[in-house]
C-alpha cells in the first residue's frame, strides 16, 4: 500500500486539504475511499519537520556516506549534493 505523509489543514466546513501533489502521486480520482489518521501538530514541532523531499535526500546522503567508507568523501560529496 503506497502511503503519503503531509502536514494539511481543516477546513472551516470540516474537510481536510489534501495537495494536489500528494493526490496525483496516490492517483486519486474524485470518491476514491482512503484511509485518515490524524495527528495534531504543534505549531513548534511543525517548523522542525522536514519535507519527505528533505528526508529522502537526508537518507541518500546518509547511505551515500555509509557506501564510501573511510575515503575521503569531501570532494566526491561536493560534487554529488551541490
Amino acid at each position: 500500500m503506497k502511503t503519503e505523509e503531509y502536514i494539511g489543514e481543516v477546513m472551516p466546513d470540516g474537510h481536510l486539504s489534501l495537495p494536489e501533489k500528494v493526490a496525483k502521486g496516490l492517483r486519486l480520482e474524485p470518491r476514491t475511499r482512503v484511509r485518515v489518521i490524524i495527528e495534531k501538530v504543534e505549531q513548534e514541532r511543525e517548523k522542525h519537520m522536514l519535507s519527505n523531499e528533505a528526508k529522502r535526500k537526508a537518507l541518500a546522503i546518509r547511505e551515500f556516506i555509509a557506501d564510501m567508507g573511510p575515503v575521503d568523501l569531501s570532494e566526491k560529496f561536493r560534487e554529488r549534493y551541490k
